[in-house]
């Protein structure tokens, strides 16, 4: 199962993600904190030069700049590590984004401990509980790619503030095109009426694996992709 599948980086669909929105509104701008190339910025900064603008490394301006802009009317994507935003603008994101309700997208790329190689400064292991708290914000967590970039897609078409968790590493792309996905709503991946492993992110695709495995024991487990963090599908869950 593992050899047939493509691995791509989530933040590739991010990046697919950006470019599609950018094709079709011209009001969606994306800042970069001095990593465009890494969240796969470059594309659409490539493409709609007018609508990119890079900050430098500063975070605290990158979420304060984003707000100002979403006040004006755009729809703002801010592009960085998760351990820099989040990380080190958390207290701006909640005054200028979430408590004043602006269009502004917080992108956290490498987040977890998928960056390892680059130790403990870089692997932002906190950011799910940080945003979660916040008021007004939505947060996501793709499994794959494809995932990757529907999400960007559809926040990038709803108002308000959203935050979204990419990982640095490859990972299988086990979703289609098909696959529903919905912000508020959990997916069942798998039927199983003996356990229920509940998770969000690509690590999802191991949980599928260890769902086979537990088949071949006589354990049936039901797997539920939960990659809409905040608001959460409580129904789906209790019902598990």
């Amino acid at each position: 199962m593992k050899n047939t599948l493509k691995h791509q980086s989530t933040r590739v669909g991010y990046g697919e993600g950006l470019v599609e929105l950018g094709k079709h509104n011209k009001n969606v701008y994306v800042l970069s904190a001095d990593l465009t190339e890494s969240t796969h910025s470059q594309e659409f900064k490539d493409l709609f030069p007018d609508q990119f603008v890079q900050i430098g490394v500063s975070e605290q301006s990158l979420a304060g700049i984003g707000a100002g802009m979403a006040l004006t009317g755009k729809t703002v994507f801010l592009s960085s590590y998760a351990a820099f935003s989040p990380g080190r603008n958390w207290e701006q994101i909640r005054t200028t984004v979430c408590l004043q309700k602006t269009n502004v997208k917080v992108i956290g790329s490498h987040a977890g401990v998928s960056v390892g190689p680059d130790g403990a400064t870089h692997q932002m292991t906190e950011d799910i509980a940080l945003m979660r708290v916040l008021p007004n914000m939505i947060v996501l967590v793709p499994c794959d790619a494809i995932e990757a970039r529907k999400a960007t897609i559809m926040i990038g078409k709803k108002k308000g503030p959203a935050y979204i968790r990419l990982d640095r590493n490859s990972a299988p792309i086990f979703t289609t095109e098909s696959t529903p996905f919905e912000i508020g709503k959990a997916q069942v991946l798998r039927k199983g009426k003996d356990v229920a492993i509940i998770g969000c992110g690509p690590i999802l695709y191991e949980c599928l694996l260890a769902a086979e495995e537990l088949s071949k024991l006589g354990i049936e487990a039901r797997i539920i992709n939960n990659a809409s963090v905040k608001p959460i599908d409580e129904a789906t869950i209790i019902k598990a």
